[in-house]
């Protein structure tokens, strides 16, 4: 009977959060649409993304087992662990098509923004060596809206936090150019702010991020803004500029850690944003303010609470994303415009939490709220 009991309150429990973080499951605006279209008889694709990110990767490797699994491509191999984007990309050239649209991973129009000259750019904007360009990250997307007028060529764009504050496209169901595509959760963001603002109620919260436009809007800084006027919380920022490679992280993370203490005395929780940070320096980053009682809550992933931080509610996940630009692909290749393609997708958040930090922190949780929770570390053997 108490076991019963126990699973009916963490059902009404889960209910109740899927509520109030706005989602109850994968959701998405697409319909069957009655038009019909003509197949395009090749589809040449190129890639470019801002940066190597694991979530990048995933998202692809996730595109390409869809293709697979609809059998719309043959020779790439699910299985293999690809390190890189740039690797499941010579895998994905390799591959055959088998479906009615002849796929084409252009293998020399792989791009990494992080590592490309001036002229290397405009070359890319220039080019018209294939059909599609697929887009990972915020700052590879604005720089395609923002050129939009020098290409010859369509572009989707996945990975983005939040492409509408970024100026990739103008709304759900705008756009600011006829080559233009996003991946586009409006919500996402402020579904995890306002998880983290009921389970803690917190009133003077830390953030630190490079001080740009691309910054602000990955790392969420306006809905962070939007909910702080809303709940009366207090932001306190703090800037740093992000590592530009691995000569240059001894000095990002020590003004990281210098920007943690120097908010430490003014907080009571810590956001940390989407930044480039090896999770691995998460002990050593966080061990002041957990000591401290701070709660810290992590925006891009489970992996940053594995390594300490207290909390992370999911805003994205990079298998559905990842099956999304796939079915995208599909789409296009069935002839259907890029503009007619439904940009909206929206994934049910998840919750993680770790154990030792919770009593490290000394935060308080309600016992319902860790039976729901999709993930708490350190895992028990």
């Amino acid at each position: 009977m108490k076991l019963l009991f126990k699973r009916i309150t963490a059902l009404l429990l889960c209910f109740v959060m899927c509520i109030s973080l706005g989602a109850c499951g994968a959701k998405t605006s697409r319909e069957e649409d009655e038009k019909t279209y003509t197949h395009r008889d090749t589809l040449t694709m190129g890639c470019f993304i801002g940066e190597e990110y694991y979530y990048f990767t995933d998202e692809l490797a996730a595109a390409a087992a869809l293709l697979v699994d609809q059998g719309e491509i043959s020779g790439y191999d699910i299985n293999a662990e690809y390190g890189t984007a740039e690797e499941i990309w010579k895998a994905l050239s390799a591959a055959s098509s088998t479906g009615d649209t002849k796929y084409v991973f252009s293998e020399k129009d792989f791009y990494n923004y992080d590592k490309m000259s001036e002229d290397e750019v405009s070359a890319l904007l220039e080019s018209s060596s294939f059909d599609l360009l697929l887009v990972f990250g915020t700052a590879a997307g604005k720089l395609l809206t923002t050129n939009a007028d020098k290409l010859s060529y369509d572009y989707m764009v996945f990975g983005a936090t939040d492409p509408i504050s970024s100026g990739i496209i103008a709304g759900v169901d705008e756009r600011y150019n006829d080559h233009s595509f996003a991946q586009v959760d409006p919500g996402r963001i402020t579904r995890q702010i306002d998880g983290a603002y009921e389970i803690f109620k917190f009133k003077d919260i830390g953030v630190v991020y490079e001080d740009n436009d691309s910054a602000y809007s990955y790392s969420g800084i306006g809905q962070l803004e939007a909910a702080a006027k809303k709940y009366g919380f207090n932001i306190h920022t703090r800037h740093v500029v992000e590592s530009t490679g691995a000569e240059d992280d001894d000095r990002y993370y020590s003004e990281l850690k210098a920007a943690y203490d120097d908010l430490q005395d003014e907080i009571d929780a810590l956001y940390i944003t989407t930044a480039t940070i090896d999770s691995a320096m998460l002990p050593s980053l966080l061990s002041d303010l957990h000591n401290a009682g701070i709660v810290t809550i992590a925006e891009s992933s489970e992996s940053q609470v594995e390594m300490g931080a207290l909390m992370h509610i999911s805003i994205g996940d990079s298998t559905e994303e990842g099956q999304f630009l796939g079915y995208a692909i599909s789409e296009y290749a069935s002839g259907k415009p890029i503009t007619d393609i439904d940009m909206l997708f929206e994934i049910a958040p998840k919750i993680y939490f770790n154990r030792e930090t919770l009593e490290k922190t000394g935060a308080q949780l309600p016992l319902g709220m860790i039976l729901v929770a999709d993930g708490i570390y350190p895992k028990e053997d």
